[in-house]
């Protein structure tokens, strides 16, 4: 997802909370009508606000700061209180719950 959101050139990444399960996704949208979601889902959410991509070795790490570092492109993750692009129905509760 983060090589997905560097190339598209989105610094933004969404968290939402749907049925348990830990949603993060980048809506987009290339041309008119049309769109695309990217997403993943966890049992657990990452525990970090910010997923850090090396421009220089394609490294990603996950961090809670910023730091002062050209090689470095930090990509906010946003939390969700409610949304309406990804439907209930594509997920299932979680397995440990």
């Amino acid at each position: 997802m983060v090589n997905i959101a560097v190339a598209a050139q989105i610094s933004i990444i969404h968290h939402a909370k749907i049925k348990e399960r830990h949603v993060y996704f980048i809506p987009f949208l290339p041309v008119g009508d049309s769109s695309i979601i990217y997403y993943v889902e966890f049992d657990e959410p990452l525990d970090c606000s910010y997923l850090i991509y090396n421009n220089f070795d394609g490294s990603i790490s996950y961090s809670d700061k910023i730091r002062n570092d050209a090689k470095l492109l930090f990509i906010p993750i946003i939390e969700v209180v409610k949304q309406n692009i990804l439907p209930e129905k594509l997920f299932k509760h979680s397995k440990n719950r």
